[in-house]
């Protein structure tokens, strides 16, 4: 590598991660270059890429809108240092500490309408979550609870345990579903009232009875998988909201409209960005709010923050996460 190069992650095919030399970015007049301190694993998104999985049934689609052409570049988050900036941009001066949703690379051009300025007192390896954090935010305010509102997240993966975290904050009764104990013992940690596993014994009558026998209110599914919605189902209270935020690329083997699920009058809901700029919780709002909770440690997500790792490691790390390896969570990846 040159002192005009940097290394950057892609993924050239199915399971084939690669660092690739490519030259540092030009930084345009709408952009600033970001120099990367730490970037975060997204679990679900990164793996299913490493995969090459399409969104579609068609294979037209590697993300919501971008098409699927390999190699492409992998990840949504990275905390670093400003290094240059676009003559057009006066937010941002060399120097200052941001989150940006770039890809695992050791410099990024990203336009500055995308970029965050971080308080001081928020440590990189929690602010580079920012993103990640967001998914779950959004997709608790797409099931708009009520105070007093029962809650039950199923999956306990980085988002699921996001999700808990944002309950947490704001006083939500939670019951979550993991069948990793692993994963259930940091839900515990951070301050889930019931944590189950599905391959436990009468698991579905201990939440009900938590729950008083009324069920759940909200169901946030963030396991990816459609047995997981139908287990939300059954957990479901009457007239309960089925919010659905992670991708699913799977036909579901059972009948979601079938008995006894449409006497429930349950709504599913499905989760994805952020509210048309100028309303209530729109970016600005609602990552201000996040960053906001992180400071004043509200928000507790150390205890699902349980690797880092240096640049370099990465493709071993995408080959554990794609063998399901029951101690990777939240990783952290140092450059």
């Amino acid at each position: 590598m040159t002192s005009s190069s940097i290394q950057r992650l892609l993924i050239t095919g199915p399971r084939q991660a690669v660092w690739n030399e490519t030259p540092i970015p030009d930084c345009n007049d709408d952009e600033i270059l970001v120099r990367a301190r730490v970037t975060a694993v997204s679990t679900g998104t990164e793996i299913r890429v490493y995969r090459a999985i399409p969104v579609d049934q068609e294979g037209k689609f590697l993300h919501e809108r971008i098409p699927f052409e390999l190699p492409t570049e992998n990840g949504y988050s990275m905390v670093g240092d400003v290094i240059s900036v676009g003559k057009n941009v006066a937010e941002f001066s060399e120097g200052d500490r941001v989150f940006v949703p770039a890809p695992h690379k050791q410099i990024a051009a990203v336009p500055a309408v995308r970029a965050t300025k971080l308080p001081d007192d928020i440590p990189d390896e929690r602010a580079v979550f920012l993103s990640i954090l967001e998914v779950a935010h959004i997709s608790l305010r797409r099931g708009n609870p009520i105070p007093g509102e029962n809650i039950a997240i199923l999956g306990q993966g980085v988002i699921g345990l996001a999700a808990l975290a944002y309950c947490r904050a704001f006083g939500f009764r939670t019951v979550v579903f993991d069948f990793n104990e692993t994963r259930l013992k940091i839900a515990e940690e951070m301050g889930a009232d019931l944590a189950l596993s599905p391959g436990s014994e009468n698991y579905l009558q201990a939440a009900s009875d938590y729950f008083n026998g009324e069920g759940a209110d909200l169901i946030l599914e963030a396991a990816s998988k459609w047995t997981a919605i139908e287990l939300g189902m059954h957990v479901a209270g009457q007239d309960a909201r089925i919010v659905v935020i992670s991708r699913h690329v799977e036909t579901p083997e059972f009948n979601p409209v079938g008995h006894p699920h449409l006497g429930k009058r349950l709504s599913l809901l499905t989760s994805y960005g952020y509210p048309l700029d100028g309303t209530r919780w729109d970016r600005a709002h609602s990552v201000a709010l996040t960053l906001d909770l992180l400071r004043r440690e509200k928000l507790q997500i150390a205890p699902m923050l349980t690797h880092e790792f240096s640049w370099e490691e990465l493709p071993e790390i995408y080959r554990r996460f794609d063998e399901a390896d029951p101690d990777l969570i939240g990783t952290v990846i140092r450059w």
